[in-house]
Protein backbone atom coordinates (compact mmCIF):
# COMPACT_ATOMS: atom_id res chain seq x y z
CA UNK A 1 0.00 0.00 0.00
CA UNK A 2 3.00 2.70 0.73
CA UNK A 3 4.98 1.53 -2.28
CA UNK A 4 1.66 2.25 -4.32
CA UNK A 5 1.07 5.75 -2.43
CA UNK A 6 4.60 6.86 -2.90
CA UNK A 7 4.38 5.86 -6.76
CA UNK A 8 1.45 8.27 -7.34
CA UNK A 9 3.03 10.54 -5.06
CA UNK A 10 6.05 10.28 -7.77
CA UNK A 11 3.78 10.47 -10.66
CA UNK A 12 1.72 13.44 -9.09
CA UNK A 13 5.16 15.28 -8.78
CA UNK A 14 6.19 14.40 -12.15
CA UNK A 15 3.28 16.14 -14.12
CA UNK A 16 3.42 18.89 -11.97
CA UNK A 17 6.94 19.34 -12.58
CA UNK A 18 6.47 18.95 -16.31
CA UNK A 19 3.25 21.06 -16.26
CA UNK A 20 5.17 23.66 -14.71
CA UNK A 21 8.54 23.63 -17.11
CA UNK A 22 5.68 24.13 -19.91
CA UNK A 23 4.56 27.25 -18.73
CA UNK A 24 7.92 28.25 -17.91
CA UNK A 25 8.77 27.39 -21.45
CA UNK A 26 6.20 29.75 -22.98
CA UNK A 27 6.50 32.51 -20.59
CA UNK A 28 10.21 32.55 -21.68
CA UNK A 29 8.99 32.73 -25.33
CA UNK A 30 6.42 35.31 -24.78
CA UNK A 31 9.37 37.31 -23.15
CA UNK A 32 11.94 36.73 -25.79
CA UNK A 33 9.15 37.62 -28.29
CA UNK A 34 8.42 40.82 -26.41
CA UNK A 35 12.27 41.58 -25.95
CA UNK A 36 12.50 40.91 -30.30
CA UNK A 37 9.64 43.03 -30.75
CA UNK A 38 11.28 45.98 -28.64
CA UNK A 39 14.63 45.86 -30.54
CA UNK A 40 12.79 45.92 -33.94
CA UNK A 41 10.67 49.02 -32.78
CA UNK A 42 10.71 52.01 -35.20
CA UNK A 43 12.24 53.97 -31.63
CA UNK A 44 15.51 52.28 -32.15
CA UNK A 45 15.54 53.19 -36.33
CA UNK A 46 15.07 56.41 -36.06
CA UNK A 47 17.34 57.10 -33.33
CA UNK A 48 20.20 55.31 -35.51
CA UNK A 49 18.98 56.72 -38.30
CA UNK A 50 19.09 60.27 -36.38
CA UNK A 51 16.28 61.77 -38.16
CA UNK A 52 12.44 61.71 -38.37
CA UNK A 53 9.90 61.41 -40.97
CA UNK A 54 6.73 62.81 -40.64
CA UNK A 55 3.80 62.76 -42.89
CA UNK A 56 1.29 65.58 -43.57
CA UNK A 57 -0.66 67.57 -45.22
CA UNK A 58 0.48 70.90 -46.97
CA UNK A 59 -2.21 73.04 -47.75
CA UNK A 60 -4.38 72.86 -44.68
CA UNK A 61 -3.69 75.93 -42.55
CA UNK A 62 -3.30 76.17 -39.12
CA UNK A 63 -2.30 72.83 -39.33
CA UNK A 64 0.58 72.30 -41.97
CA UNK A 65 0.69 75.01 -45.04
CA UNK A 66 3.16 76.50 -46.92
CA UNK A 67 4.21 80.45 -46.11
CA UNK A 68 4.95 83.08 -48.39
CA UNK A 69 8.60 82.02 -48.73
CA UNK A 70 7.52 78.54 -49.64
CA UNK A 71 8.48 76.83 -45.96
CA UNK A 72 6.62 74.04 -44.75
CA UNK A 73 4.81 75.87 -41.31
CA UNK A 74 1.69 75.08 -38.71
CA UNK A 75 0.92 73.77 -35.99
CA UNK A 76 1.69 70.49 -36.76
CA UNK A 77 5.01 71.18 -37.98
CA UNK A 78 5.99 72.95 -34.78
CA UNK A 79 4.52 69.42 -32.77
CA UNK A 80 6.43 67.25 -35.45
CA UNK A 81 10.09 69.16 -34.90
CA UNK A 82 9.26 69.40 -30.81
CA UNK A 83 9.09 65.43 -30.89
CA UNK A 84 12.65 65.69 -32.84
CA UNK A 85 14.00 68.14 -30.65
CA UNK A 86 13.08 65.52 -27.69
CA UNK A 87 13.79 62.40 -29.11
CA UNK A 88 17.41 63.28 -31.37
CA UNK A 89 18.14 66.61 -29.55
CA UNK A 90 17.59 68.93 -32.32
CA UNK A 91 14.09 70.30 -33.71
CA UNK A 92 15.30 70.21 -37.59
CA UNK A 93 16.71 66.62 -37.49
CA UNK A 94 13.51 65.85 -39.14
CA UNK A 95 12.73 65.48 -43.32
CA UNK A 96 8.40 65.84 -44.18
CA UNK A 97 6.52 63.57 -46.53
CA UNK A 98 4.17 65.63 -48.24
CA UNK A 99 0.54 64.07 -49.12
CA UNK A 100 -2.83 64.09 -49.86
CA UNK A 101 -5.60 63.27 -47.40
CA UNK A 102 -5.82 59.84 -48.68
CA UNK A 103 -1.98 59.45 -48.81
CA UNK A 104 -1.49 59.69 -45.26
CA UNK A 105 -2.41 56.06 -43.82
CA UNK A 106 -0.52 53.98 -46.52
CA UNK A 107 2.94 56.17 -45.59
CA UNK A 108 2.37 55.31 -42.32
CA UNK A 109 1.53 51.29 -42.68
CA UNK A 110 3.93 51.03 -45.72
CA UNK A 111 6.99 52.40 -43.65
CA UNK A 112 7.39 55.57 -45.33
CA UNK A 113 6.87 57.97 -42.48
CA UNK A 114 7.77 57.45 -38.86
CA UNK A 115 4.19 58.91 -37.43
CA UNK A 116 1.35 61.81 -38.31
CA UNK A 117 -1.01 64.01 -36.73
CA UNK A 118 -4.24 63.46 -37.67
CA UNK A 119 -8.35 63.29 -36.26
CA UNK A 120 -8.59 61.02 -33.93
CA UNK A 121 -11.86 57.95 -35.40
CA UNK A 122 -12.43 54.68 -34.06
CA UNK A 123 -12.35 53.03 -37.91
CA UNK A 124 -9.05 54.56 -38.39
CA UNK A 125 -7.72 53.24 -35.07
CA UNK A 126 -8.67 49.53 -36.31
CA UNK A 127 -5.75 50.43 -38.69
CA UNK A 128 -2.99 52.85 -37.49
CA UNK A 129 -2.08 53.68 -33.79
CA UNK A 130 -3.20 57.07 -31.97
CA UNK A 131 -1.78 58.84 -29.16
CA UNK A 132 -3.47 60.45 -26.35
CA UNK A 133 -4.98 63.83 -28.30
CA UNK A 134 -2.36 66.78 -28.87
CA UNK A 135 -5.54 68.79 -28.83
CA UNK A 136 -9.17 68.99 -28.53
CA UNK A 137 -11.04 70.74 -31.22
CA UNK A 138 -14.61 70.77 -32.60
CA UNK A 139 -17.23 72.24 -35.62
CA UNK A 140 -18.67 75.92 -34.91
CA UNK A 141 -19.32 79.03 -36.45
CA UNK A 142 -16.82 81.78 -37.55
CA UNK A 143 -18.81 85.25 -37.96
CA UNK A 144 -18.03 88.77 -38.90
CA UNK A 145 -17.94 91.19 -36.09
CA UNK A 146 -20.55 93.40 -37.93
CA UNK A 147 -22.66 91.53 -38.22
CA UNK A 148 -23.21 91.36 -34.97
CA UNK A 149 -23.70 87.79 -34.85
CA UNK A 150 -23.17 86.72 -30.88
CA UNK A 151 -24.92 83.31 -30.27
CA UNK A 152 -26.27 80.74 -32.81
CA UNK A 153 -30.11 82.21 -32.31
CA UNK A 154 -28.67 84.93 -33.90
CA UNK A 155 -27.76 83.44 -36.83
CA UNK A 156 -31.22 81.59 -37.49
CA UNK A 157 -32.36 84.38 -39.32
CA UNK A 158 -33.77 84.78 -42.97
CA UNK A 159 -31.37 87.65 -43.40
CA UNK A 160 -28.06 85.50 -42.61
CA UNK A 161 -26.08 83.92 -44.67
CA UNK A 162 -23.51 80.98 -43.87
CA UNK A 163 -20.57 79.25 -45.91
CA UNK A 164 -20.83 75.28 -46.04
CA UNK A 165 -18.58 73.07 -47.84
CA UNK A 166 -20.54 70.56 -49.68
CA UNK A 167 -20.43 68.21 -46.76
CA UNK A 168 -23.42 66.30 -45.68
CA UNK A 169 -22.60 66.42 -41.70
CA UNK A 170 -22.43 70.56 -42.55
CA UNK A 171 -25.90 70.10 -44.21
CA UNK A 172 -26.91 68.52 -41.39
CA UNK A 173 -25.54 70.87 -38.85
CA UNK A 174 -27.12 73.93 -41.17
CA UNK A 175 -30.64 72.21 -40.64
CA UNK A 176 -30.56 71.39 -37.15
CA UNK A 177 -29.36 74.48 -35.86
CA UNK A 178 -29.94 77.39 -38.12
CA UNK A 179 -32.96 75.87 -40.77
CA UNK A 180 -34.19 79.65 -41.56
CA UNK A 181 -30.22 80.83 -42.80
CA UNK A 182 -29.64 80.71 -46.00
CA UNK A 183 -26.42 78.40 -46.95
CA UNK A 184 -23.65 78.64 -49.84
CA UNK A 185 -21.41 75.88 -50.73
CA UNK A 186 -18.15 76.50 -51.48
CA UNK A 187 -14.80 74.52 -52.29
CA UNK A 188 -12.65 74.94 -49.45
CA UNK A 189 -12.27 77.08 -46.33
CA UNK A 190 -10.03 80.02 -47.87
CA UNK A 191 -13.06 80.68 -50.60
CA UNK A 192 -15.56 80.40 -46.92
CA UNK A 193 -12.88 83.17 -45.32
CA UNK A 194 -13.34 85.32 -48.65
CA UNK A 195 -17.14 84.98 -48.44
CA UNK A 196 -17.68 86.65 -44.89
CA UNK A 197 -14.76 89.29 -45.95
CA UNK A 198 -15.98 90.44 -48.85
CA UNK A 199 -19.71 89.95 -47.00
CA UNK A 200 -20.96 87.53 -49.27
CA UNK A 201 -21.63 86.06 -46.43
CA UNK A 202 -22.03 86.51 -42.25
CA UNK A 203 -20.85 83.35 -41.10
CA UNK A 204 -18.94 80.39 -42.07
CA UNK A 205 -19.60 76.73 -40.73
CA UNK A 206 -15.71 74.93 -40.04
CA UNK A 207 -13.51 72.94 -37.46
CA UNK A 208 -13.26 75.36 -34.31
CA UNK A 209 -8.94 75.00 -34.80
CA UNK A 210 -9.49 76.62 -38.13
CA UNK A 211 -11.91 79.42 -36.79
CA UNK A 212 -9.33 80.71 -33.83
CA UNK A 213 -6.79 80.67 -36.87
CA UNK A 214 -8.97 82.84 -38.57
CA UNK A 215 -10.65 84.75 -35.83
CA UNK A 216 -6.58 85.36 -34.59
CA UNK A 217 -4.89 86.64 -37.92
CA UNK A 218 -8.06 89.17 -38.46
CA UNK A 219 -8.47 90.52 -35.23
CA UNK A 220 -11.51 93.17 -34.37
CA UNK A 221 -12.75 91.84 -38.05
CA UNK A 222 -13.63 88.02 -37.35
CA UNK A 223 -15.02 86.08 -34.05
CA UNK A 224 -14.66 82.34 -33.40
CA UNK A 225 -18.19 81.84 -31.60
CA UNK A 226 -17.91 80.06 -28.80
CA UNK A 227 -21.22 77.50 -29.50
CA UNK A 228 -20.07 74.21 -30.31
CA UNK A 229 -22.05 72.25 -33.53
CA UNK A 230 -21.59 68.98 -32.42
CA UNK A 231 -19.17 67.13 -29.98
CA UNK A 232 -15.61 67.40 -29.07
CA UNK A 233 -12.95 65.35 -31.07
CA UNK A 234 -9.12 64.90 -30.57
CA UNK A 235 -6.34 65.04 -33.06
CA UNK A 236 -3.42 63.16 -32.17
CA UNK A 237 -0.44 61.36 -33.44
CA UNK A 238 -0.25 58.15 -34.91
CA UNK A 239 2.28 55.64 -35.75
CA UNK A 240 2.29 51.77 -37.14
CA UNK A 241 0.24 49.72 -35.09
CA UNK A 242 2.46 46.68 -32.63
CA UNK A 243 5.38 48.91 -31.93
CA UNK A 244 4.71 49.38 -28.21
CA UNK A 245 7.91 50.92 -27.26
CA UNK A 246 7.31 53.70 -30.01
CA UNK A 247 3.99 54.24 -29.06
CA UNK A 248 4.83 54.14 -25.59
CA UNK A 249 7.36 57.21 -26.05
CA UNK A 250 4.76 59.11 -28.38
CA UNK A 251 1.87 58.54 -26.12
CA UNK A 252 4.10 59.80 -23.05
CA UNK A 253 5.75 62.66 -25.34
CA UNK A 254 2.03 64.33 -25.78
CA UNK A 255 1.00 63.58 -22.01
CA UNK A 256 4.16 65.57 -21.11
CA UNK A 257 3.30 68.16 -23.85
CA UNK A 258 -0.83 68.38 -22.86
CA UNK A 259 0.38 68.17 -18.91
CA UNK A 260 3.53 68.38 -17.41
CA UNK A 261 7.16 69.15 -18.29
CA UNK A 262 6.50 70.55 -22.43
CA UNK A 263 3.70 72.64 -21.41
CA UNK A 264 5.77 75.69 -21.65
CA UNK A 265 6.08 75.13 -25.36
CA UNK A 266 2.80 73.66 -26.02
CA UNK A 267 1.68 76.74 -24.85
CA UNK A 268 3.98 78.88 -26.93
CA UNK A 269 2.83 76.60 -30.35
CA UNK A 270 -0.88 77.07 -29.27
CA UNK A 271 -0.63 80.75 -29.03
CA UNK A 272 0.80 81.19 -31.57
CA UNK A 273 -1.21 79.85 -34.11
CA UNK A 274 -4.49 80.01 -32.04
CA UNK A 275 -3.90 83.16 -30.60
CA UNK A 276 -4.99 81.76 -27.07
CA UNK A 277 -3.93 79.63 -24.51
CA UNK A 278 -4.63 76.08 -24.73
CA UNK A 279 -6.36 74.32 -21.60
CA UNK A 280 -4.77 74.21 -18.34
CA UNK A 281 -2.00 72.02 -17.56
CA UNK A 282 -4.56 70.77 -14.60
CA UNK A 283 -7.85 71.79 -13.43
CA UNK A 284 -7.44 73.11 -10.32
CA UNK A 285 -4.65 75.44 -12.48
CA UNK A 286 -7.64 77.04 -14.44
CA UNK A 287 -7.43 80.10 -12.42
CA UNK A 288 -3.61 80.42 -12.09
Amino acid sequence: MNTKSTHFRFRINALTTAVIMFFAVALFGVITQASADTSNSRYDAIVKRDKLIAVTMTTIPPFAFKDEKGNLVGFDIDIYKLVARELLGDKEKIEFVGVGSAGRWPAILTGQADLGIGTIYMRRANNVAFTYPVMDTSINLLVTKKSGITSLADVNKPGITVANLENPQMKDRANRFFPKAKTIILDGSAAQLLAIKSGRAQAMQMDTAVNDYYAALNKGELISLGAMLGDMFGNGIYCQPGDFKWIRWLDTFVQELRFGSLYADYREIYNKWYGKNPPPQRHYLENN
